[in-house]
This record gives C-alpha cells, sequence and structure tokens, in this order.
C-alpha cells in the first residue's frame, strides 16, 4: 500500500453517516498515511431543510472545524455559517470564506501535494486549487440516472462529470456496467467493486456472536435489509414481502439502515410498511453493529427498484450477507449475476417472494462456506491495495492526456 501521503476527500456526506465504500477505504489507507475527510459544502437550501428535519442541530455550528476520528484521520466539518449561496455579491464572498477556513486547516495538518479523492461530478471545481499531486474520482453509481433530474440540470451534471473526469490522473468504477458506461470519460478507466472489511469477516465465523435487542424477540425466519431505505428499493416488493412474512410461511422482516424516502407514493408505502406485523424498522446503526444484525438475519435481501440506477450498483451488502454465508435473494441486477451460484436472484416479484421461501428452508453448510470464502475473496484490504496499485500507476505515468472536448454536452 502506498505510504506517507496526504489524502485529501471531499465527500457527499457526513463522516457519521451510513458508512460507505469511502468510509472503509479511506480508514485502511489511514494506517500508513495521513486522510483529511472533508464533509459536505452545504448550501442555504438544503441546510435550511436539514435544519428543520433536524438532522442538523443548532449545536452544529458550534462544533470544532477539526475532529480526529482516528490516529491519521481527519473529519474536517465545512462551516455551516458559510452556507453556499448564488446571491450576487454574496456569494463570492462567502466562498473565499470558506476556502481560507479549508486553507488554514490544510496548513495546521501540514498537508501538502495531497492526492484528491473525488466522487461526485459537483467538485469538478476543485482540481488545481489545492497543489495536489493526484486526482482520484471515484464512481460509485450512475450519477446522471438519479431520480428528480430535470433535462436541464441533468445536462450540467453531465458537463460537470467530463469537467472532473478530465482533469483527473485515475477514475475508478465500482461495477462493471459502470465501466462500459464511462469508457468515455478517461483514458485511465479501472474496475475496482466494494468489498466488506476485516471485523466483518471475523464475526461471520461466530454463529454464536451477540445479537441485537430489537429482534432478540422477532418471529423466525428473520428476512432482512442493511443499507439506506431509499427511493433506490423497491418499496412495492417491500411491501409484498412484509405480506409474505405475516402469511401461512410466517417470519419477519427487518429493515436496518436510515430511512429517506420521497413524498408521494413512496412514503405512503413507507407508512404502511411501519403499520404492518412483524416489520421491524431498526433505523441507523453504528458500524460496529452491524454484523450483529447480519448474524440475526435469516436470509439476506437485495430488493433495488429496477431501472438505469439499478444497473450501475454492486451492493456492499451482499459481500456482509456472504461474510456470514446467509442465503441471500436479491433482484436481477448485472453485478449480482457473477454470483448466482450462491445467490438466488428473482427476476419479477413473484420469483423473488417464490425464493423467500426456499432461502429459508435452506440448510446446505457447503454453500455457506462458498459464500464466506467468496466474501474472503473481496475484502476491503484487497480492495484498497488494488486501489493503491493503480494510484502508483498513475503517479509514475505522470498526468493523464486531456480527454477530448467531445465528450462534453452542449449548453
Amino acid at each position: 500500500m502506498i505510504s506517507g501521503e496526504c489524502i485529501l476527500c471531499f465527500a457527499p456526506d457526513p463522516w457519521s453517516d451510513i458508512w460507505r465504500n469511502r468510509h472503509r477505504l479511506l480508514s485502511l489507507f489511514a494506517r500508513k498515511n495521513r486522510v483529511l475527510y472533508v464533509e459536505p459544502r452545504m448550501a442555504v437550501r438544503p441546510l435550511v431543510r436539514k435544519l428543520w428535519s433536524g438532522e442538523v442541530q443548532p449545536g452544529h455550528f458550534f462544533r470544532p472545524r477539526l475532529e480526529e476520528v482516528r490516529e491519521n484521520l481527519y473529519v474536517y466539518h465545512d462551516p455551516l455559517h458559510l452556507p453556499r449561496t448564488a446571491w450576487r455579491g454574496v456569494g463570492p464572498f462567502v466562498d473565499r470564506c470558506r476556502e481560507a477556513a479549508l486553507r488554514k486547516t490544510l496548513r495546521r495538518l501540514g498537508f501538502s501535494s495531497p492526492i484528491l479523492w473525488l466522487v461526485r461530478p459537483e467538485s469538478h471545481d476543485l482540481p488545481g486549487t489545492l497543489g495536489e499531486k493526484l486526482v482520484l474520482y471515484q464512481v460509485v453509481d450512475d450519477y446522471l440516472s438519479y431520480a428528480g433530474l430535470t433535462p436541464r440540470s441533468k445536462a450540467r451534471l453531465e458537463r460537470e462529470e467530463c469537467s472532473l473526469a478530465r482533469r483527473a490522473d485515475l477514475v475508478i468504477v465500482t461495477s462493471q456496467y459502470l465501466l462500459g458506461l464511462k469508457r468515455h470519460l478517461h483514458p485511465n478507466l479501472v474496475l475496482i467493486r466494494n468489498g466488506v472489511d476485516d471485523n466483518t469477516l471475523k464475526e461471520g465465523q461466530r454463529p454464536d456472536g451477540q445479537l441485537p435487542l430489537d429482534l432478540s424477540s422477532a418471529k423466525r425466519p428473520i428476512y432482512g435489509y442493511i443499507g439506506g431505505i431509499t427511493d433506490k428499493l423497491d418499496l412495492e416488493l417491500l411491501l409484498k414481502a412484509a405480506a409474505f412474512v405475516n402469511g401461512p410461511a410466517g417470519g419477519s422482516l427487518a429493515l436496518v439502515g436510515p430511512v429517506r424516502v420521497s413524498p408521494g407514493r413512496p412514503l405512503e408505502i413507507l407508512e404502511r410498511l411501519r403499520k404492518t406485523p412483524n416489520v421491524v424498522f431498526s433505523g441507523q446503526r453504528p458500524a460496529a453493529e452491524v454484523p450483529s444484525y447480519l448474524r440475526a438475519f435469516d436470509v439476506g435481501l437485495i430488493p433495488y427498484q429496477a431501472g438505469d440506477q439499478a444497473l450501475a450498483i454492486d451492493p456492499l451488502k451482499l459481500y456482509e450477507y456472504l461474510a456470514f454465508g446467509k442465503p441471500t435473494v436479491s433482484v436481477s441486477i448485472p453485478s449480482i449475476l457473477p454470483f448466482q451460484n450462491v445467490v438466488r436472484i428473482g427476476r419479477t416479484h413473484d420469483e423473488f417472494l417464490g425464493h423467500l421461501r426456499e432461502a429459508a428452508r435452506e440448510k446446505d453448510d457447503s454453500l455457506s462456506s462458498r459464500r464466506r470464502e467468496l466474501a474472503r475473496e473481496n475484502s476491503w484490504e484487497c480492495r484498497a491495495e488494488q486501489i493503491s496499485s493503480a494510484i502508483e500507476l498513475a503517479l509514475r505515468a505522470g498526468r493523464s492526456p486531456p480527454l477530448p472536448q467531445t465528450c462534453l454536452s452542449p449548453s
């Protein structure tokens, strides 16, 4: 692994949010490098919404700018009293104040010539401003397929992504589908999938370990999902799964993760789920508690909504279910197909529900062992080494040739 480097990551979510790909990888890189995780640059309207919902508390305005969450890994809380704004005459002044605050922190930490790690197209304005030695753009989703994008905002996002890719030295994608979809963006495009952490792998070998209190009295079998409960999920399918566990088959449906769904039909389905017997909402749990929930599950679920966005996903939860040897039922998405010998794939709602019954009856220890073996082959340790090798190659190669302007969409 690379060592002695400064890694500066600009993230779209707080460090305390549900742990994602970048949380796992940066924690590993911090063993031999110094890492600064810069939390989202908040704009006025999102800040007001988060204050109204309680997601941002008044006390957050007064928290320390810099927090060391573990050795060599720091979190920078973007100043909430300086939200981004397009107000004429105010916006540029606020941006300069925010930039000055960040630069002061970088000087305090002695961060020079950092590796700039970017994960969203909106960060296209950062390369070239921080004296970085390398720009890494990590693509974990097809951002252009996100729900709610207008044609105008989608075109802007596409231009921003092309601009960011042109300035990057290395572009990493997390799925085979993304590799094909984003191939035009950059000459140095590398596929590095998601993985599973060492602690989950170790806990997966301990069937008699700790169980979560909120599932201690849940009816068996427990069909569980871990991750964000958002519009990405097929909520209609989950509603049918809730009816399934309340039917002759019996059991419970456990949903573990933060809930963030849109108003309208998704919110309506969510409220129906909350009122359904034998459905447990555990909320967002600390990363350290996730293994106890995985242990409690009898069957793991991957219930994404069909569509362009699902095509690009490489689910972290897949590798977590595998680490515990759990029977898993998934909708059909490209990233799951290579695992079809150990995962049941439902191409329709009826097929998915039929697989639930089969999975709960599974008694094949050799299949559980094969799943654990696959999880070990897909550890975050392995992924970090792959990214490290890609970074070293990019550093030796120097700056990549710029992408032709033809990739940019017309205004």
